[in-house]
């Protein structure tokens, strides 16, 4: 707008120069040439009211762009507090969960190693008890040998032999099935006072209490299986070793039953080979388990040591 006072101006006064000069014959050109510079300047002016427009309304665009963006960016720093504070409280728990396991770890440790000395304790008294029967009955034989030897025995002096005989191997499997029981017993206790026999994840596996149980276990059978059924607390010792097998199962423990199978070539064990020619020609068969393979959700943790009775 001031550019086009200033052309006004500008031709009137051209206008009255010239004619004060005496230079009226151009005065025509002069105006005409004037206004079209009136022209250009108007669409000049028209133009950059256009473009001042434009840029007022890209002005507002951006000023409320930058309002929007304010708040975005108010939303995102409290979201972030927000996830401080989540973090610092994230890090206040993990804090106490870490204390609350290693407390629960060393608490199954120190549990641990009172079943394993418990658990040696019993195997050691089983050990000199079964012991003490075998003396026993090297002596019952002994003397019943020297008996034989002398000449001074009858048949009814043999049969009381060896109904004396029977009634001491009577007893001493008696006697063993009463230790297992309690044995067994104890155990059962130990097992139920341990958190879990489950490894957990986080956790370094310790199978020590299980293998030690299980070896346990299949000493029990292997006893077992030499017994008859009418002895005194065999019924009561089976079903014994039969909830333990059933606890160890359920919590993805399996002690892999091979007493009385065939044996062959692949299977995965340390196996001792003895000569039994009862047997058919060829027959290979797992008369004694050493350690019995043990596996833990489907993985072995446990490789077996058997006996096979073979006549080949």
């Amino acid at each position: 707008m001031n550019r086009l006072v200033i052309c006004v101006a500008f031709v009137g006064i051209s206008v009255i120069g010239n004619y004060a000069m005496g230079q009226d014959e151009n005065l025509p050109t002069i105006v005409s040439t004037l206004e079209n510079k009136y022209l250009n300047l108007q669409l000049e002016q028209d133009q950059m009211e256009v473009k001042v427009k434009s840029l007022l309304g890209r002005d507002a665009d951006l000023k409320q762009q930058l309002l929007q963006l304010q708040k975005d960016n108010a939303e995102q720093q409290s979201a972030i507090d927000s996830l401080h504070t989540k973090i610092a409280q994230l890090s206040v728990t993990q804090s106490n969960d870490r204390t609350t396991f290693n407390e629960q770890i060393e608490k199954m440790n120190t549990n641990v190693q009172a079943n394993e000395t418990s658990l040696y304790q019993r195997t050691l008294w089983g050990g000199l008890i079964g012991l003490g029967a075998i003396l026993v009955l090297i002596v019952a034989l002994y003397l019943l040998s020297q008996r034989l030897k002398k000449g001074h025995s009858s048949i009814e002096e043999m049969k009381e032999a060896q109904a004396a005989l029977l009634s001491a191997q009577t007893k001493l499997q008696e006697e063993s099935v009463k230790l297992d029981n309690k044995l067994l017993e104890v155990i059962g206790k130990q097992i139920a006072t341990t958190p879990t026999l489950s490894v957990s994840d986080s956790a370094k596996p310790d199978y020590s209490l299980v293998l030690k149980v299980a070896d346990e276990i299949v000493r029990i059978e292997m006893n077992l299986s030499r017994m008859d059924a009418s002895v005194k607390g065999y019924k009561q010792l089976a079903k014994a070793v039969q909830r333990i097998k059933d606890n160890f199962q359920a919590n993805g423990y399996e002690i892999v039953d091979m007493l009385g199978k065939s044996y062959n070539a692949g299977m995965k064990v340390i196996a001792n080979f003895v000569v039994d020619e009862t047997l058919e020609q060829g027959q290979q068969v797992i008369t004694g388990i050493i350690k019995p393979q043990i596996n833990f959700n489907g993985t072995m943790i446990q490789s077996a040591q058997i006996t096979v009775s073979q006549n080949i």
